[in-house]
């Protein structure tokens, strides 16, 4: 099963490919969207999300005739390519309003609010106070980005954001929607068309009114009846809890489930397709249960490798996302990602060592579809700089995206299907996941799965362990012992007998998943810290080692030794490095081991400065006497992408520092002519801003012998 599971990396499935949003920004025609599909699938890109997106210009309105006749274009196009569709289901997004659409049908859908005020004709008079204040229902004037210009945050023209609360409302929402998409699409519906994505539903929608809270037409009664006490909610208004701010802040949360959610999903069930997408927050996960692929959203760089990867309800994603997948059993789970991610607060200053780390920080967590933000239909004028960067098309690294599309492949492929072997469970609440406490678990390599406490079942508790799905759970982190019993608690990692992956020194930022595929035992290795890891590390159990380089594509015997009952190895990672080991259990699979690496040195000068397009030229010469040496490398530090030519014959390209380079193969006895080209960040091109690039220092070396 190990040469089967190494077959599969060699050529990850086009299943596995990451579907990017795919902004449609622009006059749309029939040719261009041909094009630009054709081109991401030779690209390794197998599928997309139909994402309208603002700079659409008003000549198409939507969900228009001509609008539905480009949608109809682009899933003709990716059914003949072999790609998928996922439909997005708003213009532009929080999702739920149909461009506006909703609240136009009829004005009482616009999404509603409470507000404290002291004129009780100011809204609906939902109660009168003790002290002369009225609490009253109001339009809560929240709006949402819509397509075209003039209709962005605070712009006139945002569309109105609908009642999210409202069984009509969303009810007009879906016929709007998803039945025009359906009339026109619908013969691809569960082929070419997999899903429908919502887009961080917002109850209050954008820039509402300040200080207000989520209401909707006749909740009033609702909530007297469930034993509230609607003067009780002043509290809400002064930041205080009691029993009837509890009870309204559940009954809010229960019916934006009821009604938004499980709308949308029994919509999708009953037409043959999933439904995608993500809630408002990264630590939603209650709200995951309706999605048939749960999903989150990275953006904004609240994570990054500058900051703590582990310190915000943000650090949730990835988890709160794969976790939701694996209590309902479902395969897929999804994030929105590198969104606005980018350095210094500089638009499109996105670099490829930061992708690589998003991926990384997902990929370990159980991330099993990536969806970039974003490939740009158009960048012309003021669309590129609507939440840069592109991170596909306009970018530097378009000629080689088929590397970054394999490697999110692979990573997918190992985190599908398979089983995870964590052994502590974290019972959590929504928006409550215990970031603090899982901290330590993270940096002292001990894998662990969420629970929340509303998916709890006693009847999962047998002999003494935790059985959600297909997961067994030997230990418990909860705050109240009494409501998870008859299983193993702890209260810190210093209560656990054993690691993971043990290593002779505290790594905390080395993370790791296990996982079972195929009968397979793996091991997921990431280095999430700017710095490298040099460690002798080790794990339970006597086995050998199967390296493979989800990077590369490259697999090869890793060196360990069977010690006091544990497998030892030495593990080394450099920052952005990542290594997949699959356990072979057997000891006979047959892998060479790893060769070793000779660096050689090479002076470098100047030869070229394309400054148009930010492109360095380096030359160097390298006198090879014995040129079948196994493995002669290159390694330079440079910013940012440098592509590596011997003779004029492409050699390899590489994303970030530090960037190697196999010369072997490529070289002649005697003189060979290595040329750099040092490709600059694309914020050089679509900014002010001038970010530096180029070789930082001659090549490091070791001499050949």
């Amino acid at each position: 099963m190990i040469q089967s599971i190494i077959n599969a990396l060699d050529k990850p499935d086009r299943e596995y490919a990451p579907l990017p949003f795919w902004f449609l920004n622009d006059e749309l025609t029939d040719k261009e969207i041909i094009r630009q599909l054709t081109d991401f699938c030779e690209k390794g890109i197998c599928g997309v999300v139909l994402h309208p997106r603002i700079g659409v210009p008003e000549s198409i309105p939507y969900l228009s005739d001509r609008f539905m006749h480009h949608i109809r274009v682009a899933v003709e196009t990716a059914s003949a390519l072999g790609m998928v569709i996922v439909l997005y289901d708003e213009a532009m997004y929080p999702s739920g309003s149909a461009h506006g659409l909703v609240v136009k049908e009829n004005p009482k859908y616009a999404s509603q609010a409470i507000i404290l005020t002291d004129d009780a004709d100011e809204g609906h008079l939902i109660v009168s106070l003790s002290n002369g204040r009225h609490i009253v229902q109001v339009n809560s004037g929240g709006t949402i980005r819509g397509i075209h210009f003039g209709e962005d945050d605070g712009e006139i023209n945002a569309p109105a954001a609908a009642d999210l609360l409202s069984q009509d409302a969303v009810d007009s929402f879906i016929r709007l929607t998803h039945k025009r998409y359906y009339d026109v699409v619908g013969d691809y519906f569960g082929s070419t068309i997999i899903g429908f994505f919502t887009d961080e539903p917002s109850v209050l929608g954008r820039c509402s009114r300040r200080n207000c809270h989520p209401w909707t037409w006749g909740f009033e009664e609702d909530f007297v009846r469930a034993g509230g006490v609607l003067a009780e909610l002043e509290a809400l208004f002064s930041g205080e809890e009691n029993d009837s701010t509890r009870l309204y802040q559940t009954m809010i949360f229960q019916r934006e489930l009821d009604i938004y959610y499980a709308s949308l999903h029994r919509f999708c069930t009953e037409h043959g397709i999933a439904l995608m997408g993500h809630p408002h927050r990264g630590d939603d996960i209650e709200c995951e249960r309706f999605f048939d692929i749960p999903g989150q959203d990275m953006v904004l760089r609240w994570i990054a490798p500058e900051k703590d990867p582990l310190g915000t309800p943000e650090s949730a994603q990835g988890k709160c996302s794969s976790d939701a997948a694996r209590i309902s059993g479902k395969r897929r789970n999804s994030t929105e990602c590198f969104g606005v991610c980018v350095r210094d607060n500089i638009p499109w200053y996105f670099t490829g060592a930061d992708m690589k780390w998003y991926i990384d920080y997902l990929g370990v967590r159980g991330v099993n579809l990536f969806i970039p933000h974003a490939f740009y239909y158009s960048v012309a004028g003021k669309r590129k700089d609507e939440r840069p960067p592109d991170v596909g098309p306009n970018n530097i690294w378009w000629p080689y995206y088929s590397r970054i599309a394999d490697y999110m492949k692979r990573i997918s492929y190992i985190m599908t299907d398979s089983q995870n072997e964590a052994r502590v469970c974290v019972m959590c609440k929504n928006r409550d996941m215990r970031i603090e406490r899982v901290k330590q678990l993270y940096q002292n390599q001990v894998e662990f799965n969420y629970l929340p406490y509303a998916d709890f079942d006693s009847s999962m508790v047998q002999n003494g362990r935790l059985t959600v799905n297909r997961n067994t759970y030997q230990y418990v982190y909860c705050d109240d012992r009494d409501s998870v019993s008859g299983v193993q608690h702890i209260r810190d990692v210093a209560d656990l007998d054993y690691r993971d992956l043990y290593t002779d020194h505290p790594c905390p930022d080395l993370r790791v998943t296990r996982l079972k595929k195929s009968g397979v035992r793996m091991m997921f290795l990431t280095n999430e810290g700017d710095h490298p890891i040099h460690t002798t590390a080790a794990i339970d159990g006597e086995t050998t080692l199967i390296a493979y380089d989800l990077w590369r594509g490259e697999y090869w015997h890793g060196e360990s030794c069977v010690c006091g009952g544990r497998t030892c190895f030495s593990l080394a990672l450099e920052a952005r490095e990542s290594i997949l080991y699959l356990l072979d259990d057997t000891g006979d699979f047959p892998a060479l081991p790893e060769k070793e690496r000779v660096y050689v040195p090479v002076e470098f000068s100047l030869t070229a400065h394309d400054k148009q397009n930010y492109v360095k030229t380096y030359e160097g010469i390298l006198h090879i006497d014995h040129p079948a040496h196994d493995e002669i490398w290159l390694q330079v530090q440079a910013d940012e992408m440098v592509e590596c030519f011997i003779g004029g014959r492409f050699v390899d390209v590489s994303m970030w520092n530090t960037h190697r380079f196999r010369l072997s193969g490529n070289l002649q006895p005697g003189e060979n002519k290595i040329t750099l080209r040092v490709t600059g960040n694309a914020a050089n091109r679509f900014t002010a801003h001038r970010i530096a690039y180029g070789l930082q220092s001659k090549a490091s070396a070791n001499d050949l012998s």
